[in-house]
């Protein structure tokens, strides 16, 4: 992971304009360890996170498989809890201050609960009238993009992590009455904002492709145009008249016995002509030719 962390930070220094997320590099291992893994409820594995000195760009790095071989995240309901907590960080494009603005707008008010921390959740469970099961939510890795960006994660997930009993049916219908209210809207904005970007991205790559055909035409028919069509019609004519010239040489009676066989003298020339070297087409009066 250190190897990991030192190669990602050389990377970005010597190319710079390449990373989408300028913000990342102010996502340091402290900032990790003090201040964004308390905010998931995941709080027990901060001193795993510090040995390894995972920053934001290690972060946006991580797989399950390093969370549970390098950072000894073993339960998968954690592990997804991390997996979902890093891309809304990757939403909020790694800038800090963006995700504290937009959970400063929502303290008071059941908004933008993608963006909810572990600590708010408890909040809210209380306001609903179940300030009995809240303090179970503590430590327990649910926060806000877990609940919504996980569409997995139900009401009876919640319960579940409530502690809330499965003969306690009224109020876990409550629950889920609060819960859907919340989240689903959440849900549908982010499935529309979703959409809006693949179209978007899409209409960019037609038009770039659109760009690159046309170019591309352009520059074949200019090349042909430039270069003349006709003399190289020419020139593949006075090819096809040399390479007759050539097959009908001093090698013509091996290459064409190979392939066919003559009635009679298979070349009259010219009186006069006391060559046996055809030079042109204009010295054969007849050519008879009898396929095998």
């Amino acid at each position: 992971m250190h190897r990991r962390k030192l190669r990602l930070a050389i990377e970005e220094h010597r190319n710079p304009s390449f990373f989408l997320n300028p913000k990342i590099s102010l996502l340091t291992h402290i900032w990790v360890v003090e201040e964004w893994l308390p905010s998931l409820g995941l709080a027990m594995y901060s001193e795993h996170f510090k040995s390894q000195l995972v920053d934001g760009r290690v972060l946006d790095t991580l797989t399950k498989k390093d969370l549970e071989k390098h950072l000894h995240v073993c339960r998968k309901f954690h592990q997804v809890s991390v997996i979902h907590a890093i891309h809304l960080l990757r939403l909020v494009k790694f800038d800090k201050q963006v995700l504290i603005q937009r959970r400063s707008h929502s303290e008071h008010m059941d908004l933008d609960p993608v963006v909810w921390t572990n600590q708010r959740f408890i909040r809210w469970v209380k306001s609903i009238d179940l300030a009995e099961y809240a303090e179970n939510l503590q430590d327990s890795g649910v926060h806000g993009a877990l609940v919504v960006l996980e569409h997995s994660f139900t009401a009876d997930t919640m319960a579940t992590a409530l502690g809330i009993p499965t003969s306690k049916n009224i109020i876990r219908r409550h629950l889920t009455t609060e819960l859907n209210n919340l989240i689903q809207p959440a849900r549908m904005s982010l499935e529309a904002e979703a959409v809006f970007q693949s179209q978007k991205s899409r209409k960019r790559n037609v038009g770039h492709s659109s760009a690159s055909r046309t170019g591309s035409l352009g520059h074949s028919f200019m090349r042909s145009y430039s270069r003349g069509t006709l003399d190289r019609s020419d020139k593949r004519y006075t090819s096809m008249r040399g390479s007759l010239t050539r097959a009908l040489g001093l090698k013509m009676k091996q290459d064409l016995h190979q392939s066919i066989s003559f009635q009679s003298s298979p070349l009259t020339l010219k009186e006069g002509d006391g060559h046996r070297r055809v030079k042109s087409q204009g010295d054969i009066e007849t050519l008879t030719v009898t396929p095998v």
